[in-house]
């Protein structure tokens, strides 16, 4: 399957997005960033269109981007109630929306970025739809978020390699050699722990053992067989972390803002 179809299925199914967790976690991003009256600002990957309409409350003009149509729907019906008439909806894929040079004061994109198949060449694009002084505003996870280290452990144990999404930009000084070697300055990366313990059958639900989405992924092209020898060995592992607590399921979110000079 296409991966940017496989993206857009995935969260067309998700018409359920919309919660107190998922909005408070996109919209912190905006605590860490002034906005003034004379604003352009991009979202990008805008989903249900939290950021964007938080945003638009603000500034001039929002453009909110994304290839999920079914989330744009809901993002839609939001700005409709809300009466904002300063946003504009696009259904595009990141790689293929064109911005004029310099037509932003501002770039967001809450928890998407490590879903792009090029992350260097999108932050690229984003310092030269900057506007002088703008900036970008992203959300990322930890290299070890979600229980990543004994998926990719889990598959590598059976001679399959299964790329880390979150590797790129998993540590502090990775984002900030991406980030530095692009031409962005000012970079502040505010770390914000979401994590908690599970039960063993709550981590162990966590992985499907099929399940990856990466543009990368080998998942697809493995036996079913040695597919739940994976899942077996990830479950094994899982019970074997296991503490009077429980297992400790980290959710590592930096905050990253940057200025193009």
């Amino acid at each position: 399957m296409n991966y940017q179809k496989q993206v857009a299925d995935f969260y067309n199914a998700r018409t359920d997005y919309d919660n107190e967790l998922t909005y408070s976690r996109a919209v912190r991003l905006l605590s860490y960033t002034p906005l003034h009256p004379d604003y352009a600002v991009l979202d990008v990957a805008t989903g249900t269109g939290n950021i964007a309409i938080a945003a638009a409350k603000h500034v001039k003009s929002v453009i909110g981007i994304d290839i999920a149509a079914e989330l744009l729907k809901i993002a839609q019906q939001k700005i409709t109630a809300e009466r904002l008439t300063n946003i504009q909806l696009l259904e595009i894929d990141v790689e293929a929306y064109q911005a004029e040079p310099e037509q932003f004061d501002a770039i967001y994109c809450s928890f998407a970025i490590v879903l792009f198949p090029n992350i260097s060449k999108l932050l690229q694009n984003w310092y030269y739809f900057l506007k002088p002084n703008g900036f970008i505003a992203f959300s990322c996870s930890s290299e070890n978020s979600y229980l990543v280290d004994t998926i990719v452990e889990s598959c590598a144990a059976h001679g399959v390699t299964l790329p880390n999404l979150h590797y790129l930009l998993g540590t502090p000084e990775r984002i900030q050699n991406l980030l530095g070697s692009i031409g962005f300055h000012s970079i502040e990366i505010h770390p914000h722990q979401l994590g908690k313990y599970l039960t063993v059958e709550q981590a162990q639900s966590r992985w499907s053992g099929k399940f990856w989405l990466h543009i990368d992924n080998p998942l697809p092209q493995v036996d079913p067989a040695i597919l739940e020898q994976i899942k077996a060995s990830y479950d094994r592992e899982i019970a074997s972390l296991a503490t009077d607590q429980g297992i400790w399921h980290e959710e590592l979110i930096y905050y990253v803002i940057a200025n193009r000079a």
